[in-house]
């Protein structure tokens, strides 16, 4: 059996999208016959409760993986001491043999520059600062393979340090993998089941249009918002978002037709993305993940576009260069200029007008999830990938 240590960037359980992404990945690893150690900080002090937190916070079950972790109180210094965390275990021999991949890039750059062990190195950013030549150092060694998520961030990489990846690997983020559409005829029920403030009133609606994910600038609320003030027999659901951002949002709306259910575990929010009978997606062209200077639009590959088209739930889509590596306007999304609402309800109006279109659509984008856009997917790419990857050192 392929063992698997991943060294993460997280503190878990938390909504952060690295650790949803290094959860579910993890699983996907193990779905795929590997022996998992996920390295990460937890937020709680007991450790024997950390598994079961996994497990209500992600959907993935207790037991899927080992976990190796530390907990402190302050937030200062965690990527260095998840690394260091790491690099002990490591040298006690786990694992001896098998794929090391890092998120970390503390822990990667002491793997592979100065121990030149062989690498699996995954990175979502582009770094600045002191952090920006530990990543171009990083990234240009010839023992590592760089796990970037869209063709378009490996360009922007190459643009950023004067230099491409020595072993790039473009794999676009995921979905669990056996999520399946719910049929129309029980979409209302679900739903209400999961909102019980819409339980109701929730048939009233003649569509019901789903939003998940944060409130941030860039994530296209204000469309959506001008969409529900146009169309007042459509019910507009948003999840998710943290709380400050949720209450200013409902204290300012006076539309009975806009609801911000806020936030809803990972496997509730998949069957409610089932449930809608259409999925929006405003990103705009300038996008925050939450934290100062960083803006992802150019190259994001978001998990939430993957876990819409697994729903089977057409989806409208902002028309971004790096969505349009997964999607294609017709036929599994409907795309419309970022800033246009009036785009938006044209895509809206269209799908409900042509029922046989918003089927195909989305019949179509569960079919491209089943195919190549699974974490378990994922997980056999990176270990193909790393198969032919030799270093000066060993593990």
């Amino acid at each position: 059996m392929t063992s698997v240590f991943y060294i993460s960037p997280s503190v878990l359980p938390s909504r952060a999208a690295n650790a949803v992404h290094v959860v579910h990945q993890c699983a996907g690893f193990a779905q795929a016959g590997a022996d998992v150690t996920l390295v990460a900080k937890r937020g709680m002090p007991d450790p024997a409760a950390l598994p079961g937190a996994i497990a209500d916070t992600y959907g993935v079950p207790a037991g899927t993986f080992r976990i190796e972790s530390f907990f402190s109180r302050g937030g200062r210094g965690d990527n260095l001491k998840i690394a260091a965390l790491a690099l002990r275990r490591l040298a006690a021999g786990r694992p001896r043999s098998g794929l090391v991949l890092s998120r970390n890039l503390y822990a990667a750059w002491v793997l592979a520059v100065l121990r030149r062990w062989p690498l699996v190195f995954e990175t979502h950013q582009l770094e600045t600062g002191a952090r920006r030549a530990l990543q171009r150092a990083v990234m240009t060694r010839p023992n590592v393979v760089t796990v970037v998520i869209s063709e378009k961030l490996k360009e922007i990489l190459a643009e950023h340090h004067g230099i491409a990846p020595a072993r790039p690997l473009v794999l676009h983020d995921a979905a669990p993998a056996g999520i399946r559409p719910l049929p129309a005829a029980e979409k209302r029920s679900v739903l209400a089941g999961l909102v019980p403030a819409l339980a109701e009133e929730v048939s009233r609606w003649d569509a019901v249009c789903g939003y998940f994910g944060h409130l941030y600038p860039g994530r296209g609320v204000e469309v959506i918002e001008a969409m529900a003030e146009a169309r007042p027999r459509s019910l507009f659901v948003l999840f998710g978002g943290n709380d400050s951002d949720i209450a200013a949002r409902r204290a300012a709306t006076r539309l009975d037709n806009l609801v911000f259910a806020g936030f809803v575990p990972h496997a509730a929010a998949q069957r409610a993305m089932a449930a809608c009978d259409v999925l929006l997606m405003p990103y705009q062209r300038s996008v925050s993940i939450g934290v100062a200077g960083h803006d992802t639009a150019r190259w994001m590959s978001p998990m939430k576009m993957f876990e819409y088209l697994a729903s089977g739930t057409p989806v409208i889509s902002s028309d971004l260069p790096v969505l349009r590596e997964v999607l294609a306007d017709g036929r599994n999304a409907l795309l419309a200029a970022p800033d246009d609402p009036g785009a938006w309800l044209a895509a809206l109006d269209r799908l409900a007008g042509d029922p046989a279109l918003a089927a195909a659509i989305g019949t179509a984008g569960h079919r491209s999830y089943a195919a190549d856009h699974t974490w378990v997917r994922r997980a056999e790419a990176i270990l193909a990938a790393a198969r032919g990857v030799r270093g000066d050192g060993a593990p």
